[in-house]
C-alpha cells in the first residue's frame, strides 16, 4: 500500500488501514517518545499519538508525509504529558527502595548513558531537533514540517543543541 493509498484508506475509516499505519510507524514514534520522555512514558505516549491521529485523520491535508505529521502529534502529546506531570506529584510505592540494584553497566554504556542523561536536560525544542536529525535521520525540511517552524530555525536549534550538549558533557558539574 502506498502512502497515498494509506491516507485515503485511513480517511475512509478502514480498520486495516489504521493497523497498517501503526505497523509502519510505531517503532519510530516509540523511539522518539523514549528519547523525549523516557522509558516510563514512551509506550503511553506512542499509543496516545496513534489514538490522536485516528481522531484527527480527517484533518490531515497531506501537505507533509504521514511520519512528520505523526511526529508533530507526538510533540503535542509530550507537551501534554509534561504539563500533567507538573500537576500530579506521585507518592512513592511502599518497598520501592528495597529492590536489588542492577549490575554495573559496561564503560561504553556509561558514556552513552551520560550523553542521554544530558540530552534530557536540554529544552524540548532543542532535544527534539537533535533526536530527529541524529537518531531518526530526518532532513532539515522534514524536521521543519514536523516541528512547524522554518528550516533556518531547525538549523539554529540544531547548532544550539550540539553546543549545549557538548558543553554539558565536557563539564560534568553542570
Amino acid at each position: 500500500m502506498t502512502e497515498q493509498d494509506l491516507i485515503a484508506a485511513c480517511r475512509a475509516g478502514r480498520r486495516e488501514a489504521f493497523d497498517e499505519l501503526v505497523s509502519r510507524y510505531y517503532d519510530r514514534i516509540y523511539r522518539l517518545a523514549y528519547a523525549m520522555a523516557g522509558s516510563q512514558a514512551a509506550r503511553d505516549l506512542a499509543q496516545e499519538t496513534f489514538v490522536a491521529a485516528v481522531k484527527a485523520f480527517s484533518n490531515f491535508r497531506g501537505d507533509s508525509q504521514i511520519s512528520t505529521w505523526l511526529i508533530s502529534i507526538l510533540r503535542n502529546q509530550c507537551s501534554l504529558h509534561r504539563r500533567s506531570e507538573r500537576k500530579w506529584n506521585m507518592a512513592p510505592l511502599d518497598g520501592e527502595n528495597d529492590r536489588v540494584s542492577a549490575p554495573k553497566p559496561r564503560e561504553i554504556e556509561t558514556g552513552i548513558r551520560t550523553i542521554l542523561d544530558r540530552l534530557k536536560d536540554l529544552p524540548e525544542e532543542l532535544r527534539m531537533t537533535l533526536v530527529l536529525f541524529y537518531i531518526e535521520g530526518l532532513k532539515y525540511l522534514e524536521i521543519a514540517q514536523a516541528m512547524g517552524c522554518p528550516v533556518g530555525t531547525v538549523r539554529s536549534r540544531l547548532f544550539q543543541a550540539r553546543e549545549r550538549l557538548r558543553a554539558s558533557v565536557a563539564d560534568p558539574e553542570t
